[in-house]
């Protein structure tokens, strides 16, 4: 319903309930037009027009029992008593005073032209007459007139629909407020055309190369950005991540390693023995201490590598996090930015050396004496070194045989006094040296990824991207917009059109209504 003078009203005329399907109508043809009523009914901010015929019991009105499924209080149900001038038994009066099933809203009575007058010619005028002069004319209904008739209907209406929409007014403009604000959000991540224009394609490109640039440097080091209405992130990210690798992750790791893992006695006798070769040793060989602590030292390598992954990692992680908005509208410059960020942090990636040299190193002699103080004071007992006894004379003759040199020498499993304290000699220069290398190692190794692959990509990642993006030739390709992702904007600047129209028509339905209370 529209006019030039009116507000635009829509009255949606919704099918009877019915009980029985008849002629070709499926069988749950009932259920589907109550669900279809109800559907519309519902919704708070309508208002329910219950037509039931004055020659019927009000009791049995499925349009009735529906509003009261809906509208329990009645707030919105307005109820409209068709076919009056047919009610035989007088029950209507009843019905129109509330006397039969009240209603908050009360009763309006109404006489529509016939289906016979309206092919008769009879027009709606004519038809509102006749209805005029059948309720004038009835005796019951004088102190009712306001209850009767079309007009009266209408004007009811209106009253009702004004008070509603002002009770509903409130809430309409926040969902219209929050509905533009949805808009406007999704604009903004569909990026702003007008910027590109503005600036032109070359500076445009150089503008985003320098935000992306210095997205990565802010989330690297720690100045990680949010909108003030969002809740700030409440996990580690960006820079912070890598300083827990540095300092839980690898340098924990570090710290609970044995000196002695895979490393046992045997094995320290062994290379004591080895390093010794024919010569009765009078000290501690320096070669079995050497082998043994870089065997011991190799197997740091490996989590020290595993850390420079990790920080690797890491930088391509931020490199993917540090897009700015506007870099989503171009899926080639994303692809591109991402390819050459990888191929600086790649080229950064240089595994750390390891120091062994360090003042705190205590030395042999103070070796010695951690030995001497942790000697027990009882003489200790001779010890046999041979494993078996053999006979070196021939029981035949005089001719001495040696016996044959077996293929696994091993030293005897009960060491000598000697061995065992040359034992704990090595053992302490071992653990002393390595306990220097693990402190060393948690310090260099940072700070060789850090100078050599962090430094180094937020150095030189703005210049990289310029030099490999900033090409006259690549714009297109670069600056190129899906297709969808037009479309998209376009159906969301016009639903933002439509949402701002709306609520200019709500600011004037809520003057008029204010003119109308006046």
């Amino acid at each position: 319903i529209f006019s030039p003078k009116v507000m635009d009203l829509t009255l949606v005329d919704l099918p009877g309930l019915t009980k029985v399907p008849t002629a070709d109508q499926p069988k749950d043809i009932p259920q589907k037009i109550r669900d279809l009523v109800k559907k519309y009914v519902e919704k708070p901010s309508s208002i329910i027009l219950a037509i039931s015929a004055a020659n019927s019991d009000l009791a049995t009105s499925d349009a009735l029992a529906l509003a009261r499924e809906v509208d329990p209080q009645g707030l919105r149900t307005v109820g409209v008593l068709t076919k009056f001038d047919l009610d035989d038994a007088g029950n209507a009066i009843s019905a129109l005073l509330g006397d039969v099933y009240p209603l908050r809203l009360g009763y309006t009575a109404v006489v529509c032209r016939s289906e016979a007058a309206s092919q008769a010619g009879v027009t709606f005028e004519e038809a509102l007459k006749a209805e005029r002069d059948f309720f004038a004319r009835h005796p019951k209904l004088q102190p009712l007139q306001s209850q009767c008739g079309i007009p009266n209907l209408a004007q009811r209406l209106q009253f009702l629909l004004l008070n509603h929409i002002r009770q509903a007014l409130p809430t309409l403009r926040s969902n219209m407020q929050r509905l533009a604000d949805n808009c406007r959000e999704e604009l903004t991540a569909l990026g702003d055309e007008s910027l590109e224009k503005q600036m032109g394609q070359g500076p445009f490109l150089l503008h985003l190369i320098s935000s992306y640039v210095r997205n990565f440097t802010d989330l690297l080091e720690g100045r990680v950005g949010h909108q003030l209405q969002e809740v700030p992130p409440a996990k580690v990210m960006g820079g912070a991540r890598i300083h827990h690798i540095f300092h839980r992750i690898f340098a924990q790791a570090v710290l609970d390693f044995d000196a002695f893992t895979g490393l046992s006695d045997m094995d320290i006798r062994v290379a004591m023995r080895n390093a010794a070769g024919p010569k009765p040793k009078l000290f501690v060989p320096e070669m079995a201490f050497e082998r043994m602590v870089k065997r011991q030292i190799q197997k740091l390598e490996e989590p020290a590598l595993q850390c420079v992954s990790m920080v690797f990692e890491e930088l391509k992680l931020l490199a993917s996090q540090s897009e700015c908005p506007e870099m989503r509208r171009f899926v080639g410059l994303r692809e591109k930015m991402l390819e050459v960020a990888h191929a600086v942090i790649r080229r950064s990636l240089q595994p750390a050396s390891n120091m062994t040299d360090h003042p705190d190193f205590i030395g042999g002699l103070g070796a010695m004496s951690c030995v001497q103080e942790a000697r027990p004071e009882s003489s200790p007992k001779a010890t046999s070194a041979s494993t078996a006894s053999t006979s070196l004379s021939n029981e035949a003759g005089d001719v001495i045989q040696l016996p044959p040199v077996p293929l696994v020498v091993m030293p005897a499993e009960a060491p000598s006094e000697r061995e065992h304290m040359d034992t704990k000699l090595l053992k302490s220069l071992l653990l002393s040296y390595f306990t220097i290398v693990k402190r060393k190692l948690i310090d260099s190794v940072p700070k060789t990824i850090m100078h050599f692959m962090v430094n180094r990509v937020q150095e030189s990642l703005h210049a990289e991207c310029i030099a490999a993006l900033y090409q006259t030739d690549l714009f297109g390709e670069l600056l190129a917009e899906p297709e969808e992702l037009r479309v998209k904007r376009r159906s969301c600047e016009a639903k933002l059109a439509e949402v701002r129209k709306a609520q200019e028509l709500l600011v004037h339905i809520c003057d008029a209504a204010a003119g109308c209370a006046g």
